[in-house]
Order: structure tokens, then sequence, then C-alpha cells
């Protein structure tokens, strides 16, 4: 009796035959596959059924990332399976468990990092100006209190991409040297100049 093969575990095989005795790319290339396995599943709100249970309790419980929640899990058992089966290849498992953490991460949320960046400024009128000129970037005014001198200011708030953080920079700096600028990461970005908001 023949057994039909879905086309990818038999791709895979080849692979793994190809790879065999090489501990390295076998961790590599299998916490790529099983990332990518994990973030669907993360993404369906389901569990594989083995120690994720666990990770999804912790979600759900103490509010960590299921990401996180899978590392914490995982090394945890890790850990222990050094004892018995010797720390090099629980060093190894180690590797395999950040990237398959990473790349479940990605596919859970998406590859698409943004940065977020406000800028407390004395010329928040120049500065907003050209961005939205130069940068074509939209700029939303908030409203600032300092907390010791108690004065009120603007603060400007504007989504990028990451390659548009040294034109920012280089905008604020030349306009005012003296202003206070945070740079942050989104995960993802939604709407005008982004990924349009609509069906998600």
């Amino acid at each position: 009796m023949l057994l039909k093969i879905p086309a990818f575990v038999e791709y895979t095989q080849v692979l793994i035959d190809d790879l065999n005795g090489d501990i390295f790319l076998n961790s590599l290339y299998g916490a790529i596959i099983s990332g990518i396995g994990y973030g669907l599943v993360y993404r369906a709100r389901g569990t594989s059924g083995g120690s994720d249970i666990l990770a999804r309790i912790l979600n759900h419980w103490r509010g960590i990332s299921m990401t996180q929640s899978y590392l914490i899990v995982d090394t945890a058992v890790i850990l222990s399976a050094g004892f018995v089966f010797g720390w090099k290849e629980a060093l190894y498992a180690m590797i395999a468990l950040y990237v398959s953490g990473l790349v479940a991460e990605t596919v859970l949320e998406g590859g698409g990092t943004v940065r977020t960046a406000m800028i407390v400024t004395a010329k928040p009128d120049e500065v907003s100006t050209r961005i939205i000129d130069e940068m074509i970037r939209g700029v939303t005014y908030l409203e600032g209190k300092g907390g010791y001198t108690k004065n009120s200011r603007p603060v400007l708030y504007c989504v990028l991409n990451r390659s548009e953080i040294a034109t920012l920079k280089s905008i604020v700096n030349e306009i005012d040297p003296e202003a206070f600028m945070v740079i942050g990461v989104a995960h993802e970005a939604l709407g005008e100049g982004f990924k349009p908001l609509k069906g998600r």
C-alpha cells in the first residue's frame, strides 16, 4: 500500500538527509520550521498540546506574551534535560528555542516593525513642517506639561520606517539641538502611509 505524503514533508525529509550529522544546522532549520508552526498555532489562539499549554496559562494568568511564556517554559525543560543528555545538546536546544521564538513572534505579530518618535522641542512648528514636507510623514501634536517646570508645550508624535530615523534625527538636530526625542518600536502601523486598515 502506497502512502500519500505531502510534498512539504517529502522536501523536509530530503533536507534532513542532506544535513545528517550537522547538529548546528539541524537545530537551526528545526527551529525555523517549528517557529513557523508555533506562530500559526498561536495566531489562531490555540496550542500544540505540548508545553505551550503551560505557556498559554502563563499568558492568561500573568499577561506575559505568548512567545516569552513559551521561552520560559521550554527553557526550564531544556535545563532539566541538560542533566540527563549533556550540556552540549542542551546548548544547541537553547539556540534552537531562541530562534524558534523569534520566528514564532514574527509570524504571530508580523515582521513589519515600525518606529515611533516623540519629540519635545521649543520649535514644534518648524520641526513638524520639515517632517511633513521632506519626509512626507504625518505629525500629531500631543499636549504635554513638564513635571519640573510645569510649563505646557506640545509633544510631536510621528510613525516612520526604520530607514527614516536617521533623517528625522538630522532634521531635529538642525532645527533645535536642545530638543528631547524618544524613539520607540511598534509591531505594526495601519492606515495612511502604511498597511491598509481595511479588512484587518
